[in-house]
């Protein structure tokens, strides 16, 4: 089972991810400071992965990550750094120091295990022995090509679905996708509008993680959506995998189901 080392100075962060990481089947260890995760790493712990704050007294989670990347024992290791306030100065700082992600605090399940669970499968595959080159097969004879058939239409993702659903009704005023480092995207690629939504995804994660909390230790039930309603609008926010669709709807007309 993967094992997470987790370096933040809130108790509370702390037991939230550990709680996370035992749902979706990681184990995972704690420190309290970079300087107490340096003097645990000189035992040489098995780990697989990093979780580490930005800031914390003493030596900042950039420091250790900075530490971390010069001992070729850790080099290869993906670290996450993890902050309240993610920025293009903080990206390109964790880029400078060698760690592998940014995670805006505070963040849902939905943004944090596809994040974690996919440095650690990049990591396995980097680290699997490489195997030898096979011989390459003898060509056959080449046979007359058959007319190609048309390609078929792949079936519209939930996102996909999500979108389109929001962009025909007449009652939304805003509509953006959020990636899990906080950078607004659309199923194109496309840069999202300036518009209400883009002043939200600070805001809906902290909604969205209490939500899912809520859900899942006092209803027993995953979270699908939260709505916000105010006497004009409604802000709707979407979870899907490590993406967070926002929508600034009018609230006198019907709402999506």
């Amino acid at each position: 089972m993967p094992q997470i080392f987790i370096v933040d100075d809130s108790i509370s962060v702390r037991k939230a991810l550990e709680i996370t990481f035992k749902r979706h089947s990681l184990d995972s260890f704690s420190a309290i400071s970079a300087e107490q995760a340096l003097e645990t790493l000189a035992g040489d712990p098995h780990f697989d992965l990093m979780m580490a704050d930005v800031i914390m007294p003493g030596m900042s989670g950039l420091d250790l990550c900075s530490e971390l990347r010069r001992d070729a024992r850790f080099d290869g290791r993906p670290i996450v750094l993890m902050s309240g306030n993610v920025d293009d100065n903080i990206r390109r700082q964790a880029r400078e120091v060698g760690a592998n992600g940014v995670l805006r605090k505070p963040f849902s399940p939905d943004e944090l295990i596809p994040m974690v669970e996919g440095l650690l499968r990049a990591a396995e595959a980097a680290a699997a022995p490489v195997e030898a080159p096979t011989p390459e097969p003898v060509q056959p004879e080449p046979v007359q090509p058959q007319p190609t058939q048309p390609a078929a239409h792949h079936a519209p993702s939930e996102l996909e679905r999500l979108v389109a659903e929001y962009r025909r009704r007449g009652d939304v005023e805003d509509l953006i996708v959020v990636d899990a480092q906080g950078q607004i995207v659309l199923p194109s690629g496309d840069a999202g509008a300036p518009g209400a939504a883009q002043r939200l995804p600070m805001y809906a994660r902290h909604f969205v993680a209490t939500a899912s909390v809520i859900g899942q230790h006092l209803l027993g039930d995953e979270l699908q959506a939260v709505t916000l309603r105010y006497a004009g609008r409604e802000a709707i926010f979407h979870p899907l995998g490590g993406l967070l669709v926002i929508a600034v709807t009018r609230a006198d007309l019907k709402t999506l189901n």
